[in-house]
């Protein structure tokens, strides 16, 4: 039996581990793409965007609807993938709005290319504009769509007689799962491996707390916050009615929230609507400003049986999770731009969480020179990014050729943050034996990030790995 890793290694994005059996069954778990955009190797690209054909691939499993683990599904299906896909239920609910999302910004990736090579008087040669330019379509995310198959969580599905998975709750996401997979080797005897997915933090906002692992024989281990424990230990709805008073009402002025359509801005509404519930919170409206995260509350809304149960409790009652007097949801273009352009106090959250791209944009050029408006991030911020440049002390932000002040606060909290820390991810391998359990590789992280929960885990006689992009290992 063998284990390869093929994204997510020594590096955040771009989860992809491939699985094969004794008997030469091929289990890939997630299909993520590579958001740290590093070049595919030369030796890789006998496949297409792939290092092994997709039609040799036997079945896909799933642990999340975020694009870094399922964000080149339908490029597999392109290139000749025909199998399943299994995930959990509300994961298929959130990838098909994922999916479609990212297909419609690569059409328009597409679309400004073609312009860019039209206006250099570019031949195309005959070729479509999306095949040339566009990794997959919306038609293409349908068609992955289609092959997927929710399973229940807690549930050993077998898939074959030699083989048994299992998608527990790990918090992070609406329909985050941990992966257990129970495998018959050629001798008789059985192998059991868990893929972390991306572990979830205890008591967060509307989701579930993970649960312990059972005992396995190898983890492959997320590590987003090794060497990082969270900084803010007040709970959410302290922390953000606080800023809230002070820029909004003390100031008075506008309060501006970058934030991740799925998954981050439904935990935010969901602790506004608490506050708003216990007469905590000051009397602005807040605007959702995100199409994608609009649909995504619809999802949450929709499948609220699975979430916490806080959230069932608030559903019971009011027969919404997130809707009250003061939240107002933008649809149109026009009506966004007509927002960004007034200065009365409120709360505006819109996409993107790191600034580069979304209508976010047209807030900032409106507002990053108002000095009673103040930029509130609640999310990771990779390096590289405009969020993070800001975080970091840039005092000119140049759009479109202006030249503009940062004079607006620039603050963060991590008390959203969707991931367990250090201190977390040390508890959740905690569930293993370190007697019993042969090998925990990390995945998922910075390098850095890496070694210091190796360092961690080793003190507890864990033995850890750290896997190169393309390592194979003999489990």
């Amino acid at each position: 039996m063998f284990l390869q890793f093929l994204g997510a290694s020594r590096q955040v994005t771009g989860s992809m581990f491939l699985l094969e059996l004794d008997d030469g069954f091929r289990v890939l778990v997630d299909c993520g793409q590579d958001l740290e955009k590093n070049p595919i190797p030369a030796e890789d690209i006998g496949f297409g965007p792939f290092p092994f054909a997709p039609s040799e691939i036997d079945l896909v499993l799933l642990t999340h609807a975020h694009i870094d683990h399922s964000g080149r599904l339908p490029t597999l299906f392109r290139h000749g993938y025909t199998g399943e896909v299994l995930c959990t239920l509300p994961t298929y609910y959130l990838a098909s709005l994922l999916l479609a999302d990212s297909a419609q910004l690569m059409r328009k990736k597409a679309e400004a290319q073609q312009d860019r090579n039209r206006k250099r008087k570019q031949r195309r040669l005959g070729r479509d504009r999306d095949n040339e330019w566009a990794e997959y379509t919306g038609r293409d995310v349908d068609q992955s769509l289609s092959r997927f198959v929710p399973v229940a969580f807690g549930e050993a599905h077998i898939v074959r007689p030699n083989l048994t998975v299992t998608f527990n709750p790990t918090g992070h996401l609406l329909g985050a799962a941990n992966i257990i997979l129970e495998a018959q080797k050629s001798d008789g005897s059985v192998c059991c491996i868990a893929f972390s997915g991306d572990v979830g933090r205890c008591q967060y906002p509307l989701l579930n707390d993970p649960i312990p692992l059972p005992q396995v024989d190898y983890l492959v281990c997320e590590s987003t916050y090794g060497g990082r424990t969270h900084s803010d230990k007040n709970r959410p709805g302290e922390i953000l009615e606080g800023i809230i008073r002070e820029i909004c009402v003390e100031q008075p002025g506008k309060l501006i929230i970058p934030s991740f359509s799925v998954g981050r801005t439904q935990s935010l509404l969901f602790v506004l609507h608490r506050l708003q519930i216990e007469g905590r919170l000051p009397e602005i409206p807040i605007y959702v400003d995100s199409p994608l995260a609009i649909e995504s509350t619809k999802a949450y809304q929709h499948l609220h049986r699975f979430l916490s149960a806080e959230a069932r409790e608030v559903q019971a009652r009011f027969d919404d999770l997130f809707a009250f007097d003061q939240l107002h949801l933008v649809q149109r273009l026009s009506e966004s731009k007509a927002l960004s352009e007034h200065y009365r106090p409120c709360i505006i959250i819109s996409a993107s969480g790191m600034l580069e791209g979304g209508r976010i944009q047209h807030h900032l050029r409106h507002q990053l020179q108002n000095s009673k408006a103040c930029i509130l991030f609640i999310g990771f911020v990779a390096e590289g990014t405009l969020g993070r440049r800001l975080l970091d002390g840039e005092s000119i932000w140049q759009n479109d050729g202006k030249k503009l002040e940062v004079r607006a606060q620039i603050r963060r909290t991590d008390v959203f943050s969707g991931h367990a820390d250090h201190d977390g991810l040390v508890e959740f391998v905690g569930s293993q034996a370190p007697d019993r359990l042969k090998r925990v590789f990390l995945t998922h992280g910075d390098y850095s990030a890496m070694l210091a929960l190796e360092a961690s885990l080793s003190e507890k006689g864990y033995r850890v790995e750290i896997p190169f992009k393309s390592q194979i290992y003999s489990l």
